[in-house]
């Protein structure tokens, strides 16, 4: 169990980020990559990446991000705004701190020759990381990034509303089910031996994540940054997009799209454009619940609109070809004849 012990200083001082850490996804993602399970969610992802991926340039990496057990903090490092940024933080490491770090890693891993020649703050395994880091980015997560985007960021908002509404604590005891606020103890399963973390004001960053599963994760070393990165909660048959979605619609996409040619829904999407609940969007259009419910659900299944929901209440938001489309209707018409556009 993890117990992440807050004052009052530190209640004032918990943030959340409103987008996806380009960093945390490449760890979290590498574990996935990594595992063998049989749920869908990720297998036509891993499939694509495992025969997209250069071995050689991307087979350093593997010995650093274990599935199961530890991954060296530097892999992580925290305010990184993007992936280059956050790349470049990760090469300038402190040899000192990436030795210790790599020593933590259990055997066999630990005593992989590349760990070994990394841990020795030689130069080559360095420049060998950064290519491998890059190539991997590349293949594993920029083509799928706007949706990753956008579903973390999805999240963000709704989990920005529930602090708006109810405050920090109900923030921090709805971030995952098994995550428990006794008190001034946030109580989190965790592997392995008890771990009390008192953050003495420093407050606590939330991270939701794309990649990451099962339960809430967070650094090591009590000295950083107190970070704790966490699930969001995916509807029934969640899974990673195709690489072409997002960018031009399928047949089925098509096929719905055709139920969407109304003027309700034209303004369902136009309402759902800077996100909102089903509740709002009910407001906005003047509806029950119930039929704003089921305009977004028609929207949904047309892959125009994403959702994520934290106990009863859903959130919902523009995918990249929701945008596309809300944009293309709106777009400014330019007539031949300059005196069209004078007011009258």
């Amino acid at each position: 169990m993890l117990r992440i012990h807050f004052t009052d200083a530190d209640y004032a001082a918990v943030r959340l980020r409103e987008g996806p850490d380009a960093m945390w996804e490449v760890l979290l993602s590498l574990h996935v990559l990594q595992q063998t399970d049989e749920t869908e969610e990720f297998a036509h992802w891993r499939a694509t990446v495992a025969r997209e991926l250069d071995p050689v340039a991307a087979g350093g990496l593997f010995p650093l991000t274990p599935p199961v057990g530890y991954s060296p903090d530097f892999l992580t490092p925290t305010g990184a705004e993007g992936f280059e940024p956050g790349l470049e933080q990760v090469l300038a490491t402190p040899s000192r701190r990436m030795v210790r770090e790599l020593g933590r890693l259990r055997p066999p891993r630990a005593s992989a020759p590349y760990v070994r020649s990394l841990a020795a703050a030689e130069a080559k395994p360095l420049r060998l990381l950064g290519h491998a880091l890059h190539h991997y980015h590349e293949t594993a997560l920029r083509p799928y990034w706007p949706h990753i985007r956008q579903c973390v960021g999805a999240q963000s908002a709704l989990r920005s509303r529930v602090r708006e509404e109810g405050g920090v604590r109900e923030l921090l005891g709805g971030i995952h089910p098994a995550v428990r606020l006794h008190g001034d103890v946030l109580r989190v399963p965790y592997p392995g031996p008890d771990r009390d973390v008192h953050l003495g004001g420093r407050g606590l960053l939330l991270i939701p994540s794309f990649f990451c599963r099962g339960r809430p994760i967070c650094l090591r070393d009590p000295e950083l940054p107190p970070v704790l990165v966490h699930p969001f909660e995916r509807e029934a048959g969640w899974r990673v997009p195709t690489r072409g979605d997002g960018r031009l619609p399928t047949r089925a996409q098509l096929a719905a799209l055709t139920a969407l040619l109304g003027r309700t829904r034209t303004r369902a999407l136009a309402e759902i454009g800077s996100g909102c609940t089903t509740g709002e969007l009910a407001r906005r259009l003047r509806v029950s619940a119930a039929a704003a419910s089921e305009h977004a659900t028609a929207l949904r299944r047309a892959g125009l609109v994403s959702t994520v929901r934290s106990g009863r209440t859903a959130q919902h938001a523009l995918t990249v070809l929701g945008e596309d489309l809300l944009h293309q209707r709106h777009r400014p018409s330019h007539p031949r004849d300059p005196s069209a556009t004078a007011e009258t």
